[in-house]
């Protein structure tokens, strides 16, 4: 029998709890399950989006020209405004910028509001960035540059299963910081987390369909080189999703 493994976990992680309990008022939540995270490189050069937020207009067009592409010329390339617009609309703060970071809000709904999930990009084709990893720091809604070193982003291509994901314009990564979500959920939180990241990646394939650029979500590469490129293989955090973008 296949799954067995995938069954008991999703067994073990139930909500069992008492019916009839009261509810803990969230005045007396711990300040852990209030705060909100996010990741930031303050070290690293950091490259500005546009200041413009594209408009996305009808939905209804963006589910009708919504599919998974698998093919993408590698003459052409994605602008800054594009990939601003992308960015924001998958993963980004609703008002842009957030002077207090307890008052975020993403565009996808997040378990308890906790945001375990970030976002890297290996970047090949943008107009106005050079070719190299980055990470989207959402509270500043800014990309820092952890390199522009093209051995790294070839390092990372090599951990692509498909042979035609590696010409993507930009591959898109999702990582998940465990302990954001668990402090409160515990185990369950695994599950919370894999729902979460399915909400940003649906966000991003709708964005990019209105915008008549190839999406494809995908869980097809080596977790563990992806970590090693990312620099997060001995922290609470891994590689969880992916998508590949392009024309």
């Amino acid at each position: 029998m296949y799954g067995i493994f995938s069954r008991k976990f999703h067994k073990q992680t139930n909500f069992d709890f008492p019916i009839g309990v009261k509810l803990i008022d969230p005045q007396y939540w711990p300040k852990e399950w209030t705060e909100i995270y996010h990741k930031e490189y303050p070290r690293f050069p950091k490259v500005r989006l546009s200041e413009k937020i594209l408009e996305l207009g009808n939905l209804k067009s963006a589910f009708e020209k919504r599919f998974s592409a698998r093919e993408y010329n590698t003459g052409e390339r994605l602008s800054l405004e594009e990939l601003t617009a992308l960015l924001y609309y998958s993963a980004g703060v609703k008002s842009g910028k957030a002077p207090d970071p307890n008052l975020v809000r993403r565009h996808y709904p997040s378990g308890g509001a906790r945001y375990p999930l970030e976002v890297y990009l290996g970047i090949q084709r943008v107009g106005g960035i050079k070719p190299g990893i980055y990470h989207y720091n959402v509270k500043d809604h800014i990309l820092e540059t952890l390199t522009t070193d093209l051995e790294y982003l070839e390092s990372l291509k090599e951990g692509l299963y498909y042979p035609w994901s590696r010409d993507a314009a930009v591959i898109y990564l999702v990582t998940s910081v465990w302990e954001r979500n668990m402090m409160k959920y515990k185990d369950r939180g695994y599950r919370i987390i894999l729902m979460e990241a399915g909400h940003m990646a649906q966000n991003l394939a709708l964005t990019a369909a209105y915008l008549g650029i190839g999406c494809c979500n995908s869980v097809g590469f080596h977790n563990q080189r992806i970590d090693e490129v990312l620099d997060i293989e001995h922290e609470d955090e891994d590689s969880l999703y992916m998508a590949l973008l392009g024309r």
